[in-house]
């Protein structure tokens, strides 16, 4: 530490959101919208088509076509699929 700082004052800690990591780089390699990104980010979290909506205030069944729409550009079938997938991005 630096004379007159404190010992937490000297350690800057930075915390990474590594959902929105994950989905950042998913998106930018399928190609996805500005709106599919921020409905996959709250999927990713384990949010409800319902709460989703709320939030983003649009309808479940919009979500739903969101989430349709994510599924066919990254080729897959499943939430599990999905997840795997951001992992490996």
């Amino acid at each position: 530490p630096s004379e007159g700082a404190s010992a937490d004052e000297a350690c800057d800690v930075v915390y990474v959101d590594s959902v929105a990591v994950q989905v950042k780089r998913l998106a930018t390699r399928i190609g996805l919208s500005a709106r599919e990104v921020e409905v996959l980010e709250e999927f990713a979290r384990g949010r409800s088509a319902a709460f989703i909506a709320e939030k983003l205030f649009i309808s479940p069944n919009t979500v739903k076509t969101h989430l349709r729409r994510i599924y066919e550009k990254a080729g897959i079938h499943s939430r599990q699929e999905l997840l795997d997938m951001m992992e490996e991005a």
